[in-house]
């Protein structure tokens, strides 16, 4: 039987986590979405040009730099400039007992990322675009809120935005860190209020998730705000393979161009069957 979930407005919302299928075939799936990209290069290469605006990438919980070097190498490829967080492993430095101690780390690790992202501001002049995997996704959107004069859109790969139960992994992190991880109702209405609580969102914001993720049930995978903001798709991933499939690829690199740029990722013949867009 499905159990529900919080969110951030108070509604309850299906908590159903991934599927063990799914979950079991994460990484026979990332090296398939791997060599799609390889395979299908000449096709990416196609893909709008960009501008040239910097774009910061953000791993996901435990992942480093290198978890996201090939969606940089894409994305440079494309004429614009991204750059690593450069913050190392994406992992707290203490053990948490406590959700709040997870929540913590957040807190600090975004102020150490906005840091960057005002110092590369301020030394091109321009706004910058955060692209965050998972994790790094709850930090992009904080963030966003915060420092809206920075930050000039968001979109995040796979982030768990709601009740951390809908994860496959949130058990066995319990066991990792603590075998008695405080947890109430109260701890989990504060972690997920805070990726809103930085202000009125006024920057876009575009979250991709996936039905057969393996690790972030679909159920908390979507940001909730205002619809003339945010905008949430459904693409056929991988959890571990967001940040290498050929798919993602083609609708980050629609989405980063102009409006008046873009083609209909809802109605191109050749992806049509693989994303979809979703209401909250």
């Amino acid at each position: 039987m499905a159990v529900s979930a919080y969110t951030q407005t108070g509604r309850r919302r299906d908590l159903r986590p991934p599927r063990l299928r799914h979950s079991v075939m994460e990484f026979g799936r990332v090296f398939l979405e791997m060599s799609s990209s390889a395979l299908l290069a000449p096709v990416l290469r196609t893909l709008p040009q960009g501008d040239g605006h910097t774009i910061m990438t953000i791993p996901g919980f435990m992942g480093a730099d290198g978890s996201t070097s090939r969606l940089r190498k894409f994305l440079n490829g494309r004429g614009y400039r991204a750059i690593p967080w450069g913050l190392g492993r994406n992992a707290s430095e203490v053990r948490p007992v406590s959700l709040d101690d997870f929540l913590a780390h957040r807190r600090h690790t975004e102020d150490l990322v906005a840091e960057r992202v005002a110092a590369e501001y301020r030394a091109s002049g321009g706004k910058v675009t955060l692209i965050g995997w998972s994790l790094g996704g709850l930090y992009s959107v904080a963030l966003a809120h915060r420092f809206p004069q920075w930050v000039r859109q968001v979109i995040t790969l796979g982030t768990p935005y709601g009740d951390p139960r809908g994860t496959s992994l949130y058990k066995l992190m319990g066991r990792v860190y603590n075998d008695n991880v405080e947890v109430d109702e109260v701890m989990l209405a504060r972690w997920v209020n805070y990726t809103y609580s930085g202000g009125e969102l006024r920057v876009p914001v575009l979250a991709l998730f996936s039905e057969s993720d393996g690790i972030v049930g679909a159920g908390i995978a979507r940001c909730e705000g205002d619809p003339h903001y945010v905008s949430n798709m459904a693409v056929m991933a991988s959890h571990v393979g967001f940040p290498f499939n050929p798919l993602v690829f083609a609708v980050i690199a629609n989405h980063l161009v102009e409006p008046h740029e873009r083609w209909s990722v809802c109605t191109s013949d050749y992806i049509k069957p693989f994303v979809r867009l979703v209401d909250v």
